[in-house]
């Protein structure tokens, strides 16, 4: 059972990870943000992870607890 657990706990990163490098590096761009704009994602993914309150005039729905948002 803790094995599992264990497991579970580095599992979970690695899958994230590994979709974040998927989305960043791999899936193919439409314009205007294409390949030569790797160092632009990379950014624009620190500052979804740190700096989210930028990102409340352009979505909305950030503003909102989830279930606020469900129930509109």
């Amino acid at each position: 059972m803790v094995m599992h657990l264990i497991l579970g706990l580095l599992v979970l990163p690695a899958l994230l990870g590994t979709l974040l490098i998927f989305h960043v590096f791999v899936r193919s761009k439409q314009a205007p943000a294409d390949a030569s704009n790797r160092i632009n994602h990379i950014r624009l993914v620190w500052f979804a992870l740190t700096r989210e309150d930028l990102f409340v005039g352009v979505f909305p729905w950030l503003k909102y607890d989830e279930y606020e948002n469900v129930n509109k």
